[in-house]
């Protein structure tokens, strides 16, 4: 609305707005008078205002240097400048009108309405967190400690949901298992007797037992303790673990006791505290005591960022206020970073840690081709492990894309919701092992060598060289 034009110059002889004022004209409907009104304190020459309809926001001038001087600066328009005097109603003292065609109540020629009260300015937000964990703070995080495998059918990529176990029919690189997957044997028994983490295990070691993954992942939440996982379950409805959890509190950061729950069909949904240092050790250690299978390679941990993805009514309901919301989400990208450097250690691997959160990284495109090239040629991306967007509509491009910049651990191909039917049979090229990195041959035109032929990409004509035999 109105930008800051101040001075700290208290005077006298210019006049004091304070009070209410408008711009309607006698006959206007009540209902559509406007509503001005100057927060101006006595003997200076700065103030604040509201008008209608932007109540919400102050507005910013002052009066002078002359005694009927007064300015405005709009902020969306332009500067003002206006003269005071008095309204041309009679009785009128200095002061109760603005060449705007402003008047002050009651010299305005019409009675004031009663006016409602002004909203409460909304709060401004919390500044941005500085996110702990490689998984959304664009560093990138450290790759896995896995042998590099350059097989492009086995560096694809899929997370599928399914009622019972996901059994494709083509072999994957990475599959990583939606928690719904195979909920019809997890769930059989009803709430209080779920075991989706073992069955998620019997999961990958079926797909890994047919040859249709190389490696599989299990689903975790970061935001959400859920009762239908047993490793967190464990510690949901144990009086002397509740602080790890959020809770109704007092609007002051004190918990009552109460553990705040979103329950679903499946179970009772908690939300993670980890603020409390033993929450975060909790969930770390948990999580990979559910991934201590040979079968399984990873967690995907849902909603990395934490409070309040996807749950947006949180803080209001338990009176959480910014500060304590920023403080939770510094604590969770603590834990996520604690996550990620325990799976690596281990041998395993977090999903969120390729650094594109819940889906895969991005692809190229035909507008984005050169850019996107020249960015992931740099030979540093080759320390990074990678997922890379599957774009079936340009296959061929996709695919040349992929194998020109790909670091030894990568995978092309799906996000969130993909399965089988994303398969595309381009997978089976066999390109062999790299020779050498990407290089831009001319300007646009990238390529790289492989064992088994150059793999072209003609960012210029958006087209694709891929001089492989397919199985």
């Amino acid at each position: 609305l109105l930008l800051l034009l101040l001075s700290n110059t208290k005077v006298s002889a210019v006049c004091n707005l304070n009070g209410n004022w408008s711009s309607s004209h006698p006959g206007t409907p009540t209902k559509e008078i406007v509503h001005i009104e100057f927060f101006q304190a006595e003997g200076s020459a700065n103030f604040t205002l509201r008008a209608t309809p932007w109540g919400s926001s102050q507005s910013y001038g002052h009066v002078g240097p002359g005694v009927d001087d007064v300015t405005l600066l709009m902020v969306g328009g332009n500067m003002q400048h206006g003269t005071v005097s008095k309204s041309h109603v009679p009785g009128a003292p200095d002061c109760t009108y603005i060449s705007f065609g402003w008047c002050k109540f009651p010299y305005c020629g019409f009675p004031q309405p009663n006016f409602p009260p002004w909203p409460k300015p909304t709060p401004p937000p919390p500044p941005p967190i500085v996110s702990q964990s490689c998984a959304t703070n664009g560093k990138p995080c450290p790759p896995p400690k896995w042998t590099p495998n350059w097989n492009l059918t086995e560096s694809t990529c899929i997370q599928p949901s399914s009622p019972g176990f996901f059994e494709p029919k083509h072999s994957w690189g990475l599959i990583s298992l939606d928690w719904s997957v195979a909920n019809k044997i997890w769930f059989k028994n009803g709430r209080n007797k779920t075991n989706c983490e073992q069955v998620s295990r019997q999961g990958c070691q079926q797909l890994k037992a047919s040859g249709k993954a190389v490696r599989c992942f299990i689903y975790h939440n970061m935001e959400l303790a859920l009762e239908w996982e047993e490793t967190q379950r464990a510690v949901m409805y144990n009086k002397s673990t509740a602080g790890y959890f959020l809770q109704y509190t007092d609007g002051k950061g004190k918990k009552n006791g109460t553990i705040y729950n979103e329950p679903i069909t499946f179970g009772d949904q908690f939300f993670w505290d980890y603020t409390n240092p033993a929450a975060r050790e909790y969930f770390v250690t948990s999580v990979l005591a559910s991934i201590d299978d040979d079968a399984v390679d990873g967690t995907f941990t849902d909603d990395v960022a934490g409070v309040p993805e996807e749950h947006g009514n949180v803080m209001s309901r338990i009176n959480m206020t910014n500060e304590q919301l920023q403080e939770l989400q510094i604590a969770t990208t603590v834990a996520s970073q604690m996550l990620i450097n325990a799976t690596v250690e281990a041998g395993k691997y977090n999903w969120q840690a390729f650094g594109a959160q819940d889906g895969v990284g991005p692809g190229v495109t035909k507008e984005s081709c050169t850019k996107f090239m020249q960015e992931f040629c740099q030979k540093s991306y080759q320390n990074r492990a990678m997922t890379m967007k599957m774009d079936p509509s340009n296959a061929n491009q996709s695919v040349a894309a992929f194998l020109i910049t790909r670091p030894p651990i990568a995978f092309l191909g799906f996000g969130w919701e993909s399965d089988d039917r994303n398969w595309d049979p381009i997978f089976l090229l066999q390109p062999g092992t790299p020779s050498d990195l990407c290089e831009e041959t001319t300007s646009g035109v990238f390529s790289r060598t492989w064992s088994e032929g150059v793999a072209e990409l003609d960012c210029n004509q958006w087209t694709a060289k891929l001089p492989f035999h397919s199985l």
